[in-house]
């Protein structure tokens, strides 16, 4: 059966699916916004300036939104199933500016493409690479063939709150607690070229899980 995406629902479906969507995308958003203005968030060291590929943890999802809630010059790649609409709806909102569709297995290669094309240009991306589905926390290539590719270097960030919550899915994401403080440790720049790629695995791999 042919997967339902959020570029081909049926027309009879598009008033539902568009009131879920853009309901539940501004519910998401405002979450999101409540955390960056009631959370006390700091910052192991400034970012770098300039195109960058962040690199999280599908756990930290929350957590990044919570951080970054408003960007500039951003491109996503995501899942195009039509569930997902919330998320391309809260995308938007933060200000990310191209939405590529696809994931592993699911038009994955050439939404890939795309991210690095407009890596190219000058636009920076954020990729949960143990995602869509896990294993949780085993970092999956694509993220290292976008720095490669585009010679845009890759910014592991990972997240830690004194309050939250912990939720039972497979990813185990974690909530931030409103009013709490949250830290964002930034790795260094890591560029990843066809004879680093064990290395750059192996140093993303390790900031994220703080080893």
């Amino acid at each position: 059966m042919k997967m339902i995406r959020v570029d081909n629902v049926p027309w009879y479906l598009k008033p539902l699916f568009l009131l879920f969507g853009y309901g539940c995308g501004i519910f998401l958003y405002l979450w999101v916004r409540l955390i960056t203005l009631t959370c006390r968030i700091s910052y192991s060291r400034p970012l770098p300036p300039g195109p960058a590929i962040y690199c999280i943890w599908h756990k930290d999802l929350v957590f990044y939104f919570g951080a970054f809630s408003q960007v500039k010059m951003s491109v996503w790649m995501n899942h195009p199933a039509w569930y997902m609409k919330p998320v391309h709806v809260m995308l938007r909102m933060t200000g990310v500016e191209h939405i590529c569709l696809g994931s592993s297995g699911n038009s994955g290669k050439a939404a890939l493409e795309n991210v690095i094309s407009y890596l190219k240009q000058g636009f920076s991306t954020t990729i949960a690479s143990d995602g869509p589905a896990g294993p949780p926390q085993v970092l999956k290539p694509g993220v290292l063939w976008m720095s490669r590719d585009s010679n845009v270097p890759v910014i592991a960030l990972r997240f830690s709150a004194s309050r939250g919550i912990r939720l039972g899915a497979w990813d185990r994401k974690f909530v931030p607690a409103l009013f709490s403080k949250v830290m964002v440790e930034v790795s260094d720049s890591i560029q990843v070229t066809d004879s680093n790629i064990d290395a750059a695995t192996e140093l993303i791999t390790r900031h994220l899980d703080g080893v």
